[in-house]
């Protein structure tokens, strides 16, 4: 199969409450979406949300690679086009991710096919501005049947020791609760936070130091093994290589992977399965991330992962961009049958830029 035709969207789209980070409040999503069109008429869209602090790639520079990228497939094989992607991988992930992931849905992927509903467990956000907005934030996130909660810290080692005591009282076992620095700590810092902390309740605590230092990390290691808090990975992981040499140092308990680090379905399933492999635990989702992506890590996580989904940015956004939104139930992510489509208003209300490629435009955009 060839393909015919690509739309490449710009978009922003506001959240409904800004994210707190340890490098920033989140309050928009910068994100491109891909429709790809096949010469048998399939279609299949991605997603890549930039976002400054966890990628190297910027929308800006995304969005120029983007329409480069886009301008060179009308009329190519989409195999040539994936070998492509592949190799842009090591370099842009996320781009590459966003053609990639419409060129698998195009395809037919079974991974993102089900002729059945499957339903994946998902973990909520935890967020507020004193003990009684946690509490209420916590008592509604549990009737709607969340039964894990992340925090946030990464701030200041003494005030989140006691966010943190202040969560775990609220939740009272009631939930598994996840804290992810976002690499707020140095390593000593990192190590102060896991001697203060009560290790009760906490299902793993997350990527505390910046993601390529690895020496920093060792002194978080070592704090843990002394506490038996268990550790994941996020923002160090984005290739096998990495796994890898997480698994080499006794690096962590826990890896987390997303969608946009590895840039097609296949390596994505593949690199939980060498999580596994090497004796650590999978996690996988985007909390930064709309619904296109969220599906697709959903559709991977309900054959692959066996805790909590973190897939859950879509719920931040203030509108959807599938034409069925990705539903929620009891806690879980509900995914139906067949394949999604994308909805034309939501692409138009938050679209600032769009050009459009095909088989008649040689290598021009046929509108922009």
């Amino acid at each position: 199969m060839n393909v015919a035709r690509v739309d490449v969207h710009r978009l922003e789209i506001p959240l409904t409450t800004p994210y707190r980070l340890a490098f920033g409040p989140v309050t928009r999503y910068d994100t491109i979406i891909v429709n790809v069109t096949g010469d048998d008429g399939e279609r299949g869209f991605g997603e890549a949300t930039l976002l400054t602090g966890y990628t190297d790639e910027t929308i800006d520079d995304s969005w120029l690679l983007a329409r480069e990228i886009a301008a060179t497939m009308p009329g190519t094989a989409m195999a040539v086009v994936r070998e492509r992607l592949q190799a842009l991988g090591r370099r842009a992930p996320f781009t590459a991710t966003a053609f990639c992931t419409a060129l698998d849905m195009a395809s037919g992927h079974p991974l993102l096919r089900t002729a059945k509903t499957m339903r994946v467990p998902m973990l909520a956000l935890l967020q507020g501005a004193d003990t009684a907005a946690l509490r209420d934030a916590f008592e509604r996130v549990h009737a709607e049947g969340f039964r894990t909660v992340k925090v946030k810290v990464g701030f200041d080692v003494v005030l989140d020791l006691r966010f943190v005591a202040d969560v775990q009282a609220i939740v009272d076992g009631r939930a598994a609760i996840r804290v992810d620095a976002n690499q707020g700590y140095t390593g000593a810092q990192a190590a102060a936070f896991i001697g203060g902390v009560d290790p009760a309740g906490i299902e793993l605590f997350e990527q505390p130091c910046a993601a390529g230092d690895w020496d920093a990390h060792r002194e978080a290691v070592a704090a843990a093994s002394a506490t038996g808090l268990p550790l994941m990975l996020d923002e160090s992981i984005y290739a096998i290589a990495d796994i890898e040499r997480a698994a080499r140092e006794c690096a962590c308990t826990y890896v987390k992977v997303k969608l946009m680090k590895f840039v097609s379905v296949d390596a994505l399933a593949h690199a939980i399965e060498c999580i596994r492999s090497l004796g650590m635990r999978p996690v996988l989702g985007n909390g930064v991330a709309c619904d296109v992506s969220c599906w697709m890590e959903a559709c991977v996580a309900a054959r692959h992962i066996d805790n909590a989904g973190e897939m859950n940015g879509f719920r931040k956004a203030r509108r959807m961009l599938l034409a069925r939104p990705l539903a929620c139930d009891r806690g879980d992510i509900v995914i139906e049958p067949g394949m999604p489509s994308l909805d034309g208003d939501a692409l138009d209300a938050f679209t600032r830029e769009r050009v459009t490629f095909d088989t008649e435009s040689a290598g021009c955009p046929a509108r922009s």
